[in-house]
């Protein structure tokens, strides 16, 4: 953490009440003769009030605000100066100086004669030092460099710089002339200073435009600086303005390098929202406040975006502040009195002189006042896009997806809904598969698998919220998803749209043409119509042509996200479907005669390792609030009557799913079948292969016959594996009885040469008694048989071919645990104890964990790659300051052309969209 001091010399006190001036007047002479110095420099230090001594050395400042500051004197050929004054509301304060001429005044030809490479050098340095690094600092320009001098010593670990004259920075981004008397700067890796007395002056404007661009970049420095964070603290509006405060939870994590890179994950366990009492107290004087921030305080501004994320679901700028005394002292402008107390690290460390502005600097937030205080009907929507990776899929596949929403007031963001509902729909309106998501910072990351056992083509993926049925079925995103088995083709002569929006998109690749299993790289750059740089979040998706056919889409970012028109005559409290903030599960008890009736109870989660007491009311209703865990969980429901015996019965109640109806926009692609298989297998050659492996297996222990992938190719029992030690002697004694099967030194397992399957696995697929366990990268087939015990473990069947019944997931073979049924201890309560009621309650599906297969790293190579999805990022952000950002991605064995695909939303809520396609080479 850096310690930035930025001492203006004025930023001591400032009070400044604007609605309450006086005045200061005074003469200026030379110290030595004392003759009067006219056009000498007299100004209010950080500010734009200023003015020059006549020819008889007096200067006369009116309507200065009301506050204690400094003043602050520069003149050619003499020592700058700073007094410090106190101004009374109608008082007329004089303040009279001498100044002292420097010793020695070098010529600018002289001070050019001494410039060399070495201090050119150092002068970068001092640029990016002083001036920052970003959109802003790119352009500022030093006028007069050659009054900047750097110490001979100069290292490192210690710059230095000085200045023998007042140096001129010209800022074309904010429309200023800054003319900065430097008194000290430093640079260390603990702390730099940068102190001094700084006059700014309005530049003149070319044209209308350019006074424009100047307001906008002005508005939008001040609304991310911590002076507006500090303003809008003092009353009660900093959430509203974006910045979000947290502290670490007591008894958390102290390094915020053990933390994961999930902050919906560490949200409640090693860092909690910072709410005092008391943030904001009297200061000392009239218009001077202390705001209470003690321990390190975490800021997100939420209306920002920065491509250097501390987490990956938090794609916004991110600082850290903490402050000596634990009170930061400011005015009612919200900049700050005591900035040595106060050290700043992370985003707010970066700012530098070229995002300064004068503390009377006057900010128009009258608009955004106004919208904040608009709730009605129309200002309350939220429209939500998926982004999927592919436009179709293969049976078994799992699809990922991002979930955008557009909010008619990005103001609500935070009071709007907070799950996302997502649902595969057949032909026949029938809901296949349904999950709930949360929503984190108006987005959604998502993956699901489609079952393999999907017969037909026509299929479609629906997303919403409860909110959103207040607004009907217009207000629901619906999308085309088809899906095929490997024998079918997509017929399609036409290819995508590649329009863009308001927002340009463009491409530079690092080559122009690519071969197999060659690296590719691709800088996305945005800019808006009148080429400034674009900060958005954005989702990019790379698949090959050839396994995924081009094809139109109806719906794109760029028209799915409008909103509905609501009439005037319709107002919130005439809503029937509520917003949802949290998950809620509604259930009903009824007693033995079928009755509700109220009644205590207690729910058991899995298998009797946590319990909770709750109580259904007279007509045996109950809710449990506040539901939040991933995947799938058991409940058991246990209700006792006075004798102490288990009574009556429970259910859930259902929540209805609104009514599905196609949009006539919507159309299927023409699709056929064909008699071979697109991918490298096909179900009748496993046929045959599984013939002649069932012989082999007759000389092994009998497999179950029952189960979904067949015959299983070697069947391993439980006491013939090594159980009493780690996952890995239990894997290495397998691996001695499975002819083929491999581990590798990243505990990776191989039973068979193997392809990259859709999911980027190249391992076998493990299910635990029936049911298959995730899979894909960063979760590996050893974390999935780590969770069991070894000593539950019954026999282990092993299928070495690929299994045609398991889709894709089976490409690489299976390992299949079974457990050994009643060896664990009985609970006091049995799942078929009277009272008893038994259920699995799906939870929250899981954000999307896709990891782009690299060959560089890759300590295994696949036969074949016939990846159909070649990159998926769901978490890539442009900044303000360039606009840009880069992806990298490998291709895959063919030498069909791949297609690139970038969507999202920039700051503002306007839709991005871009296509690419991306040549290949065949192999000669």
């Amino acid at each position: 953490m850096k310690k930035l001091i930025f001492t203006l010399l004025s930023i001591f006190v400032y009070a400044l009440a604007f609605s309450q001036t006086g005045s200061i007047s005074g003469i200026v002479t030379d110290a030595q003769t004392g003759d009067p110095l006219p056009f000498c420099n007299v100004f209010i230090n950080n500010s734009t009030i200023s003015t020059t001594t006549d020819f008889d050395g007096k200067y006369l400042l009116q309507d200065v605000p009301v506050g204690d500051f400094e003043l602050g004197f520069s003149f050619m050929g003499y020592e700058a100066t700073q007094k410090p004054a106190s101004v009374k509301p109608n008082g007329q304060l004089t303040i009279n100086v001498s100044l002292k001429s420097l010793e020695q005044e070098l010529s600018d030809v002289e001070i050019k004669a001494k410039r060399d490479r070495s201090w050119e050098r150092d002068l970068r340095r001092f640029k990016n030092y002083f001036l920052g690094t970003d959109d802003l600092a790119a352009q500022c320009e030093i006028l007069n460099p050659w009054v900047i001098d750097f110490p001979e010593d100069n290292s490192n670990n210690n710059f230095r710089a000085e200045a023998i004259q007042p140096i001129e920075i010209e800022n074309r981004a904010l429309g200023y002339l800054l003319t900065f008397d430097l008194k000290q700067f430093q640079y260390t890796s603990q702390y730099h200073i940068i102190a001094g007395a700084l006059r700014f002056s309005e530049l003149e404007a070319s044209d209308a435009k350019t006074k424009s661009n100047w307001e906008s970049n002005r508005l939008d420095t001040y609304l991310k600086s911590p002076a507006n964070m500090f303003r809008a603290m003092l009353e009660n509006q900093h959430n509203q303005e974006g910045f979000f405060l947290y502290g670490d939870k007591p008894g958390g994590s102290e390094s915020r390098n053990l933390r994961s890179d999930i902050f919906a994950n560490e949200l409640g366990n090693s860092i909690v929202e910072y709410k005092p009492d008391n943030l904001v107290q009297e200061g000392r004087r009239p218009g001077e406040y202390r705001i209470y921030l003690k321990g390190r305080i975490e800021i997100h501004y939420e209306k920002g975006y920065s491509n250097v994320n501390t987490y990956r679901d938090a794609p916004y700028p991110i600082s850290w502040l903490e402050v000596n005394g634990n009170y930061v002292q400011v005015n009612s402008n919200g900049m700050v009195l005591n900035e040595k107390d106060v050290t700043f690290s992370g985003d707010m460390d970066k700012r530098k002189v070229s995002t300064m502005l004068p503390f009377d600097y006057k900010p128009n937030l009258t608009d955004r006042l106004q919208r904040q205080m608009v709730r009605d009907a129309g200002s309350l929507q939220e429209k939500v896009y998926l982004h999927t990776d592919r436009a179709f899929y293969y049976q078994g596949e799992p699809v990922f997806f991002k979930a955008y929403f557009r909010y008619a007031n990005p103001d609500f963001k935070r009071e709007l809904s907070k799950i996302l509902h997502v649902e595969l729909i057949s032909a026949e309106r029938d809901i296949l598969l349904k999950r709930k998501y949360k929503i984190e910072n108006g987005m959604a990351v998502g993956e699901f698998y489609l079952p393999d056992t999907l017969q037909q083509h026509e299929y479609y993926i629906r997303a919403y919220t409860s909110w959103n049925r207040n607004y009907g079925p217009d207000s629901y995103f619906v999308k085309t998803l088809p899906v095929l088995s490997p024998f079918d083709r997509i017929l399609s002569t036409e290819g995508p749209s590649e329009e863009q929006g308001e927002i340009k998109v463009s491409f530079l690749t690092d080559r122009e043409q690519y071969g197999q299993r060659d690296k590719v790289k691709v800088e996305l750059s945005l800019e808006d119509a009148e080429g400034r740089s674009v900060p958005a979040n954005l989702s990019v998706s790379v698949r090959d042509t050839y396994y995924a056919t081009l094809f139109p889409e109806p719906v794109t970012v760029l028209n799915g996200m409008d909103f509905v028109n609501v009439p005037d005559h319709i107002t919130p409290d005439k809503f029937t479907y509520p917003l949802e903030t949290s998950w809620n599960v509604e259930g009903k008890f009824m007693n033995d005669k079928g009755k509700g009736t109220s009644t205590p109870f207690t729910v058991f989660l899995n298998n009797f390792e946590g319990s909770f007491d709750l109580e259904s009311d007279k007509d045996g209703n109950f809710q449990m609030e506040e539901m939040e865990f991933y995947g799938p969980m058991d409940f058991s429901f246990m209700a006792l009557d006075k004798k102490g015996k288990g009574f009556g019965k429970f259910e859930l109640v259902e929540k209805l799913n609104p009514p599905f109806f196609v949009p006539a926009h919507l159309s299927m692609p023409d699709i056929s079948t064909t008699s071979s298989s697109i991918f490298t297998y096909s179900a009748l050659e496993e046929e045959t292969i599984q013939l002649e492996q069932v012989e082999v297996a007759t000389e092994k222990e009998s497999a179950s016959s029952s189960a979904i992938y067949g015959r299983a190719d070697y069947v391993v029992s439980g006491d013939n594996l090594n159980r009493n030690g780690t996952v890995m002697d239990l894997l290495m004694s397998l691996k001695a009885q499975v002819p083929g099967m491999n581990v590798t030194t990243t505990q990776e397992i191989r039973i068979r040469g193997g392809a990259l399957s859709s999911n980027l696995s190249m391992e076998p697929l493990v299910m635990i008694d029936g049911s298959a366990m995730p899979s894909g990268p960063g979760v590996l087939a050893t974390n999935n048989i780590a969770t069991v015990n070894p000593n539950d473990i019954d026999r282990i069947e092993v299928v070495s071919r690929t299994s045609s019944m398991m889709g894709d997931l089976g490409r690489n073979g299976i390992i299949a645990i079974y457990l050994k049924r009643g060896i664990s201890q009985t609970p006091m309560l049995s799942s078929g104890s009277p009272g008893m009621s038994n259920m699995v309650i799906e939870g929250f599906g899981m954000p999307s964990n896709y990891v782009p297969f690299d060959y560089s790293t890759a300590e295994e190579l696949p036969e074949k790659d016939e990846r159909v999805t070649l990159y998926w990022n769901p978490y890539l952000v442009t900044e303000s300051s360039t606009g840009k950002v880069s992806i990298e991605f490998y291709t895959n064995d063919t030498s069909s052309p791949k297609f690139l695909v970038v969507e999202g939303l920039d700051i503002n809520g306007n839709p991005v969209r871009g296509t690419l396609l991306i040549p290949i080479a065949a192999d000669e």
